[in-house]
């Protein structure tokens, strides 16, 4: 049971923070947008354990408040880690390293439920963009 429960999770070592990769994602990376998010990736081949780092972004432009930003990053991260295992499965068997930066690009706060919806249909995206 305990192995189940850790697949949920999005630690502090799967999150994208550094600015040097950051920039370089958005640099190098591919881009895509669905709905109400935009998606910039980039793929590299993996040298042993395969690597997944993650980031959440919102817009001071349309969210003048860190309230409602942080909502919504919130709400992100949550569907992140909730849709993760099915995702990490499928990137596995690709066999290569992401670099995933998720934007959303909506001009109102939107439901937990919507959200989930648009982060699954993301990464199935994102897995077919990704297969040679």
């Amino acid at each position: 049971m305990q192995q189940k429960k850790h697949l949920y999770t999005l630690k502090a070592t799967e999150r994208l923070k550094h600015r040097k990769k950051i920039d370089a994602l958005f640099t190098r990376g591919q881009k895509f947008s669905l709905g109400e998010i935009r998606v910039v990736f980039n793929t590299s081949l993996a040298e042993g354990q395969i690597r997944l780092l993650v980031g959440v972004g919102v817009s001071k432009r349309y969210f003048k408040k860190a309230v409602d930003r942080n909502l919504i990053k919130r709400r992100l991260r949550e569907a992140i880690r909730l849709a993760k295992p099915d995702f990490v499965t499928e990137v596995q068997q690709l066999g290569s390293n992401l670099d995933l930066f998720i934007l959303f690009t909506g001009k109102e706060i939107i439901e937990f439920g919507l959200c989930q919806e648009l982060v699954a249909a993301a990464f199935k995206k994102l897995v077919r963009k990704m297969k040679p």
